[in-house]
């Protein structure tokens, strides 16, 4: 399946997956008990970051294209959402700050086309982004 995602602000792309990749890089470190998820979806998770990130002096603009196996893409999804959750968490308890404020943009057209190529694919996974969208916040946001 075809995943497209963006356009969006060059800028926003880059506060969202600095950050993001920073805090998957310490996620995957943590001692295993601690973690929201096993060290090998973190290393998955933090190899899209790595291939979100723009290029340097990549112009105003980002998008992202790529073939992608519908479960590969479920599988990314959940670990966001649950990544997400856990994230959540953390910044209502004051353990940690919330993600850039203008990295929000990117986050919400990344949801947005990772949800959407995730419904157009059937409809068990359309059943799967509807309950998706009613306990993830930026998944209702997206919509």
């Amino acid at each position: 399946m075809l995943v497209d995602v963006g356009p969006v602000a060059s800028g926003s792309v880059k506060a969202w997956t600095e950050w993001a990749d920073q805090l998957v890089g310490e996620f995957r470190d943590e001692f295993p008990s601690n973690t929201s998820l096993p060290a090998t979806a973190m290393e998955d998770l933090g190899r899209y970051v790595r291939q979100w990130k723009p290029p340097k002096g990549g112009g105003e603009t980002w998008r992202w294209h790529a073939e992608t196996d519908p479960d590969e893409l479920e599988y990314l999804v959940h670990a966001l959402f649950r990544l997400d959750a856990r994230l959540s968490a953390e910044v209502r308890r004051g353990e940690r700050a919330d993600a850039p404020d203008n990295g929000r943009a990117f986050y919400l057209v990344l949801v947005r086309a990772l949800l959407h190529a995730l419904e157009m694919e059937s409809p068990a996974r359309a059943a799967f982004v509807d309950q998706l969208r009613s306990s993830w916040p930026i998944a209702a946001q997206a919509n």
